[in-house]
């Protein structure tokens, strides 16, 4: 389960919250202009003449928007934590673990500050540029981009501080000594970084051990795991200040102070990506279409098919589900149309509510398989695998998902048809023209998916070019719809940019924690653990598939994929395994992660929109047959990995 950090109240309030909203509103514009310059520069490539100054321009554009943005998440308290244990926190409890560790997060933002500093200070003396033909300043200003988003969020950090403080009624005893924790490592952190490491001598470490300070790379590794848990579910510190936070202690800890520096290079090289530029197009298909209603009518055009048979209605569902799956590739959203407009349906109809919860809840969460599935796109980014490639390959598994659930509901509503009656004649007994005219509220949704998924597949565009794509064809569907406003068009934009900036910080920290973990030599020692378990290859793939279905059952997708891929897919790699084959394999646990208790995501999207008496405990066990067929589906592509890998070899 993941939660926004205490305080609920985001209205601006002060002249740092008003900076920051203003800021980032004007800069989500700069994800508007990316769509309209990728789009020109695919009709270039059509027509054959390419452009030299797309690339950097986007890239640039969505960098920036990208760093500013955390600072804007954190106003409207939506950096992701995980609050399995904080949650059972008193009200009083949850500010002072908040208040504690705000304080860890101003040294992460402090050392960031510091050495983008030195990134930018370097790059605008040196005028740094791009090695495209037209020398475009993109370094400078990424780098100058990196030291002003790192100031807004510590600006930021300040002004929530005084807000829980407040509440607080002043400092208590622990949070003052916390603070004075915090301090203390701060000036030890000035000092040896305002001297280039000069103070080395000054080892705290090795003096309280009394001799050489040089643990093992176990060792390590337990204090690592140890710190991650006691910020992480302990504080409910957000995940990605809290790796943030470790890689900094870790690497004054164990390393030489100009290890730092590592953080703020993987930080650069991995915003200076075209390739990031689908992440926010998805999204903001997602937002228009949430807000659009263009979902809304694919489900009141499709019930209508249902006709006599037991779960009709209930397959139609799963049909649309499927359909909206492959326009986003996002699921929180999805879940909750479903809840709104299709569990009410189906229980007005006298569907078992266990039954009608599953169908939602399932179907709601194809958007992690189906493309363009944003696990994916991040899968990809982190273990540099082709997105396009791990679209194809997800397709056919993707749909077998659908099928199954499918086929399951058909099946149990045969043998007892109470589960799924038939839906009554007022909706299936329609003229056929009434019906086919009805399925033109089909052809938009079928278009939106033609246009990106058609384009990456056909080889036209690359991810991020059909992404641009898409949310174009949204923007045309919302218009014929009818929808199409400014207001809509801007709401979207700015979740856009609070959502990106979460996500982007989130892998900064990640990136940070697993680039100091691998120059302590972790990532080797995991892999050898791995590599060295007494299992044949097969056998090590089923246990890393048991760890994520442990952690699918307390953390998100985006914590486990960040926690676990640095280890994972180089060991794959050594057992002779195809890297895209074993992101399937994630896509399908991540969805059981989904619906899984505790703290199943869907479950908690659900119950937001229906009625108390439906209760959480009453969910969960309606989604248990579900979570087993997809345990199915994910036994079928272990060990018949041609059911992924059949489509992208013939389309390769």
């Amino acid at each position: 389960m993941t939660e926004a950090v205490a305080v609920p109240d985001v209205a601006p309030k002060n002249a740092v919250d008003r900076i920051v909203v203003q800021i980032s509103k004007v800069l989500s514009l700069t994800y508007a202009l990316s769509i309209i310059v990728t789009i020109y520069d695919v009709g270039n490539d059509l027509m054959g003449s390419p452009t030299i100054w797309v690339y950097d321009v986007v890239t640039t554009a969505i960098a920036v928007a990208f760093l500013i943005g955390g600072s804007y998440a954190m106003q409207r308290r939506e950096h992701i934590q995980i609050t399995a244990i904080y949650d059972n926190y008193s009200p009083r409890a949850k500010l002072l673990c908040d208040a504690m560790a705000y304080a860890g997060i101003l040294i992460y933002f402090f050392v960031f500050a510091w050495l983008s500093w030195r990134l930018a200070r370097d790059s605008v003396m040196d005028w740094e540029v791009g090695g495209s033909a037209w020398a475009q300043p993109t370094p400078v200003i990424v780098k100058v981009s990196m030291l002003l988003g790192s100031v807004l969020l510590i600006l930021q950090c300040f002004v929530n501080l005084r807000t829980i403080l407040r509440m607080l009624g002043g400092i208590p005893p622990v949070v003052l000594a916390t603070f004075a924790a915090a301090l203390a490592f701060a000036i030890y952190l000035t000092a040896m970084l305002a001297t280039d490491g000069q103070l080395a001598w000054f080892q705290p470490l090795t003096w309280l051990s009394g001799g050489d300070f040089s643990p093992s790379i176990t060792t390590i590794s337990l204090l690592m795991l140890a710190g991650f848990v006691i910020l992480i579910f302990g504080l409910g510190m957000p995940i990605g200040f809290a790796t943030g936070l470790i890689a900094v202690i870790f690497c004054v800890a164990f390393r030489d102070i100009d290890a730092l520096s590592i953080i703020t290079f993987r930080t650069y090289g991995y915003v200076n990506s075209y390739v990031l530029l689908s992440v926010p197009m998805f999204l903001l298909m997602a937002a228009i279409l949430d807000k659009s209603g263009v979902a809304h009518d694919l489900y009141d055009a499709l019930k209508i098919w249902s006709g006599k048979i037991p779960g009709g209605v209930g397959v139609m569902t799963l049909i649309a589900a499927s359909i909206m799956a492959a326009m986003t590739g996002i699921i929180g959203g999805e879940v909750i149309l479903l809840g709104l407009v299709a569990l009410p349906q189906m229980l007005r109809l006298g569907y078992d509510s266990k039954l009608a919860i599953g169908i939602v809840c399932a179907g709601g969460s194809l958007g992690v398989m189906i493309p363009p599935s944003l696990v994916l796109v991040f899968y990809g980014l982190t273990t540099s695998v082709s997105i396009g490639d791990l679209f194809i390959a997800s397709t056919i598994p993707g749909l077998m998902m659908a099928g199954i659930y499918m086929a399951y509901v058909l099946i149990r509503c045969a043998i007892n048809p109470k589960l799924g009656p038939p839906a009554p004649p007022e909706i299936y007994n329609i003229p056929l023209s009434a019906k086919f005219a009805a399925l033109k509220k089909v052809i938009l949704p079928l278009f939106i998916i033609f246009s990106v998924l058609g384009s990456i597949y056909s080889g036209l565009s690359s991810v991020s070019e059909a992404a641009a794509l898409g949310v174009a064809g949204v923007i045309i569907a919302a218009g014929l719809r009818g929808t199409l406003g400014w207001a809509m068009l801007r709401d979207s934009l700015y979740t856009t940019m609070s959502t990106c900036g979460l996500l982007i910080w989130l892998t900064i920290g990640a990136n940070a924690m697993v680039g100091v973990y691998n120059l302590l030599g972790g990532i080797a020692y995991l892999k050898a653990i791995m590599t060295g378990l007494p299992l044949d290859p097969i056998g090590v793939i089923l246990v890393m598939m048991v760890i994520l279905l442990i952690l699918g059952c307390f953390m998100d997708w985006f914590s486990i994929m960040l926690l676990t891929m640095p280890v994972f897919a180089p060991t794959v790699q050594a057992l002779g395994y195809d890297l895209v084959w074993f992101g399937v394999l994630f896509n399908i646990v991540m969805q059981v992660g989904y619906l899984s208790p505790p703290f199943g995501q869907a479950a908690f999207y659900l119950k937001s929109v229906t009625p108390p008496e439906i209760t959480l405990n009453h969910i969960f066990l309606s989604l248990l047959p579900f979570m087993g067929l997809q345990v199915i589906s994910l036994a079928i592509v272990l060990f018949f990995p041609e059911v992924a890998m059949w489509l992208p070899r013939v389309l390769g």
